[in-house]
């Protein structure tokens, strides 16, 4: 029963990352393709917690739980935001996880374990506490980019494009994974009353708005493409980024 509602909060996490893998086009079909063992994981440990606990179900139920959880690292490593100079880290990341939940799976059906199985578990497992480790240094949001010895005030949010989580400097930035331009000012107040007083249209509206804390305030805001103001704190911000038109 233990191991059930163990396997099954390990599941409900996992999930949680997917739906969230779901909503970002890089990570969306290695989402879909981790809900396949999550679901299956989940029905055998409802199969052993009604007390059918067969043997060979519940080495089934570890292992696919095993390839969930290194599908659902997957997911969060290609998601998270890294620097610029350190983005080929999720080359190194990513595979890596995949193969500790790959050989973890093996680990839990398999009912005798080689030598050479023993071994690829405990160098892939150091390799993924490792990424582990080293993610909350490379992943911290300081509020700024270092850039040709300048530090460079920024926000960070998930890119419209590809669901990259970034640090966006002020002024022109592209996304580290897959290029977008975003134009982001702030404060925004003569850009904006100038547009007024020449009546340039704003770009048509999008439907898709961005979600990040206001770098005056932080308080969290939605903020659509063009020019806005926090409602908490009243800072003009602008913010503007291409979008392509999909064909019928």
């Amino acid at each position: 029963m233990l191991r059930a509602i163990a396997g099954s909060v390990l599941i409900a996490v996992s999930l949680w990352v997917f739906v969230l893998g779901l909503r970002a086009a890089r990570t969306r079909k290695l989402a879909i393709l981790g809900l396949m063992p999550a679901s299956c994981s989940l029905g055998a440990f409802v199969w052993t917690a009604l007390g059918q606990e067969l043997d060979i179900v519940v080495r089934t139920a570890q292992g696919l739980t095993a390839l969930t959880i290194g599908l659902a690292q997957a997911v969060g490593f290609s998601l998270v935001a890294l620097p610029a100079e350190r983005v080929w880290l999720r080359m190194v990341f990513v595979p890596v996880v995949l193969w500790a939940g790959t050989f973890a799976a093996l680990w839990f059906v398999l009912p005798e374990h080689g030598v050479g199985l023993q071994i690829a578990l405990a160098v892939f497992g150091a390799l993924t506490l490792t990424a582990w480790i080293m993610l909350p240094f490379y992943g911290k949001d300081r509020g700024f980019v270092e850039r040709n010895n300048r530090r460079l005030p920024s926000v960070r949010f998930a890119c419209p494009r590809c669901g990259t989580r970034v640090d966006w400097t002020q002024g022109v930035a592209a996304c580290t994974d897959c290029g977008l331009f975003m134009h982001l000012h702030w404060p925004a107040d003569e850009a904006q009353a100038k547009r007024a007083e020449d009546a340039v249209a704003p770009p048509p509206p999008v439907e898709r708005a961005v979600r990040f804390a206001c770098p005056a305030c932080n308080e969290v805001e939605e903020w659509p493409r063009g020019d806005n103001a926090c409602s908490h704190c009243g800072l003009k911000l602008s913010i503007y980024w291409n979008t392509h038109v999909k064909k019928p």
